[in-house]
């Protein structure tokens, strides 16, 4: 799975398919955890009439192709997405097709949850967190909407938030969301000067007017 950490810039669609080396491994994880129910769901239409080399060599062509297009269906998907889609198969009793699995990979492809994610991890930031993002391109998104996503009026938003989203994810996962800059707080706490500070002060006047008085009697004898 290490090709799938890649980061792939440029537009999705340009994006390069994910190895077919990378996808046998995926489907090996996703038979692991559905058995008979993953091969259900991808089985070959094989002929019963023809001889099994022929239904062998069936199977395995439209093994082939249904790789193929999940190579395709997942390219520019990051490792974290990878291993997030395989987390929540966990909590399905279906075994997924390429539509399914990318939307459990990636939920901030559904305009409204990325929206919720964007409010929720901008107050993470006005906490002094990073944000629990599940892609770079929300964070972008939210920075470049930030008033309109801190005011909470989706439905308003949501052309300009969309489209935003859209091109953001286009333009691949990129760098990771910075970690939110230094806030200075001003709680000074206001109180009056213990006694040692009162005794140098006291001290500080002393010599003041000791200096003072000397520089007089030097301007009088001149």
């Amino acid at each position: 799975m290490t090709e799938l950490s890649t980061p792939k810039p440029g537009s999705l669609a340009d994006a390069a398919a994910v190895p077919r080396a990378s996808v046998a491994w995926l489907f090996e994880r996703l038979t692991a955890q559905y058995g008979a129910r993953m091969a259900d769901l991808y089985a070959a239409p094989v002929d019963a009439s023809a001889a099994p080399d022929v239904q062998r060599r069936t199977a395995a062509a439209f093994t082939q192709r249904v790789q193929e297009e999940w190579a395709l269906g997942l390219a520019g998907y990051h490792r974290e997405e990878i291993q997030r889609g395989l987390a929540a198969c966990r909590e399905r009793g279906f075994a997924p097709n390429i539509g399914e699995f990318v939307q459990l990979c990636r939920p901030g492809l559904n305009p409204e949850w990325a929206w919720h994610e964007a409010r929720h991890c901008l107050r993470q930031r006005d906490g002094g967190e990073v944000g629990d993002w599940s892609h770079p391109a929300i964070w972008r998104a939210a920075s470049e909407m930030s008033p309109e996503v801190r005011g909470g009026d989706y439905q308003r938003h949501r052309t300009r938030w969309v489209y935003t989203l859209r091109r953001e994810f286009a333009a691949g996962w990129g760098e990771a969301p910075p970690k939110p800059a230094m806030r200075v707080e001003h709680n000074a706490a206001v109180r009056g000067p213990g006694a040692k500070e009162r005794e140098a002060l006291a001290s500080l006047r002393n010599l003041h007017a000791q200096t003072a008085a000397s520089r007089a009697a030097a301007t009088t004898e001149e």
